[in-house]
């Protein structure tokens, strides 16, 4: 058989970066829009900031186990029948946060329960899928999949603000994963099929020594360190943009809608990634993006307050989050081997899940001990230079960008 062109192979399976993206949203809904509701719960229960926060650092600790089981499985039987399995019990599970009743082990017993089902609908689960069937168009195909974290970024604090003042916060999360069914069950139970010469199930684990050799590789330790550096610093901002927001004066539906602008930023910043990717050096491409926060940084500094100035801030902060996951994601599929490409995959997702948990404890810890997020703010601009100047530092080679 002829081997299709770059063309030919996305206009015959164009629809499941698609699905995949809406699918994928949903994996973004309590990340980005916890920011909205922490203040209504925080003051309702009397819990702090960083109390509040710290539910993310569990489910994150969770997803060292979960991140690799969710390869495992999907390795085994496909990502159509995980992410079918998982897309009900996650929006259950969400459900639940509106029945909690003051007592902080709720909130996080809830939270872990969330992480078990919300591993089946991560990025993990949609790649798999999407590094098996594309290959002279993966970059574009990765980028679409991946721009459902940005959808849903841009979507759910501003959906959360609606319903948070309509309906009050504990309507506000069912009525969410509700309308996160609504679309993506029907999506993905028409749509999103595996061909019979594709079955992901016959694939093997790579050989426990390579992923092992690759584990300790500069590549994977380098990435993961800069990676896991940015994800804090990504997440703690994110988190904290709403209350960060309503601390300089806006008010909250104004905060949840700058703050929503995030998902549409990363969203371009995928796409632009995914093209600048094929074209130019990964280094070059990987400093820049990580570099963009800095922008960000000196715009809130600078003009709190200011919605212009606001607006730009999220404009950096969601172009850099866009990017870096498209850079990780095509690094690893390009470096490693499809074989492994779960098992590595995961263990990237694993590192990076946990530290990003750890940004918005930090900030919420900082501002209860400060009652203002400039400290966090300063934080951050060494952190940002760091990982900069690690993914300067990791080894590529001179050809297609990639990393050896």
């Amino acid at each position: 058989m002829t081997p299709l062109t770059a063309r030919q192979e996305w206009a015959a399976m164009w629809p499941i970066p698609l699905v995949c993206m809406v699918g994928v949203s949903g994996s973004a809904m309590f990340a980005y829009a916890g920011g909205v509701y922490m203040e209504s719960v925080t003051a309702e229960f009397g819990w702090s900031r960083a109390e509040y926060s710290s539910a993310f650092l569990l489910m994150m600790l969770s997803g060292l186990f979960l991140a690799p089981a969710a390869g495992w499985l999907t390795d085994r039987v496909g990502p159509r029948k995980v992410a079918l399995g998982g897309m009900v019990p996650f929006a259950l599970s969400i459900s639940l946060f509106g029945l909690v009743h003051g007592a902080l082990w709720q909130w996080y017993a809830v939270c872990l329960l969330l992480a078990v089902f919300q591993a089946a609908i991560t990025q993990i689960v949609w790649m798999k899928a999407i590094v098996s069937r594309f290959d002279h168009s993966r970059g574009l195909a990765m980028a679409v999949t991946l721009a459902g974290l940005g959808l849903g970024s841009f979507i759910w604090p501003v959906l959360a603000a609606i319903f948070v003042e309509t309906i009050g916060w504990r309507g506000a999360f069912p009525a969410m994963a509700a309308l996160y069914l609504l679309v993506a069950l029907p999506s993905v139970y028409l749509f999103f099929h595996v061909p019979a010469h594709q079955d992901i199930r016959q694939s093997e684990r790579g050989p426990r020594k390579a992923i092992a050799s690759a584990l300790r590789s500069r590549t994977f330790v380098g990435l993961a360190a800069a990676a896991g550096l940015f994800s804090a610093i990504n997440y703690g901002m994110s988190m904290h943009l709403v209350p960060l927001f309503k601390a300089d004066g806006l008010d909250l539906t104004a905060a949840a809608g700058i703050a929503g602008l995030v998902g549409v930023f990363s969203i371009v910043g995928r796409l632009v990634t995914g093209i600048l990717l094929d074209r130019l050096p990964t280094r070059i491409v990987g400093v820049f993006a990580f570099l963009l926060p800095l922008g960000a940084i000196a715009c809130l500094l600078g003009f709190p307050g200011a919605i212009p100035a606001a607006v730009v801030a999220v404009a950096l902060l969601g172009f850099a989050s866009g990017a870096e996951l498209d850079i990780v994601t095509y690094i690893v599929a390009r470096r490693f081997e499809q074989e492994m490409f779960g098992s590595i995959y995961a263990a990237f997702i694993a590192i990076i899940s946990i530290c990003a948990s750890i940004g918005p404890v930090i900030a919420g810890a900082i501002y209860d001990a400060s009652h203002s997020y400039i400290a966090w703010l300063i934080t951050v601009v060494p952190m940002v230079i760091v990982a900069a100047g690690i993914v300067a530092l990791i080894p590529f080679a001179a050809d297609e960008g990639k990393l050896v």
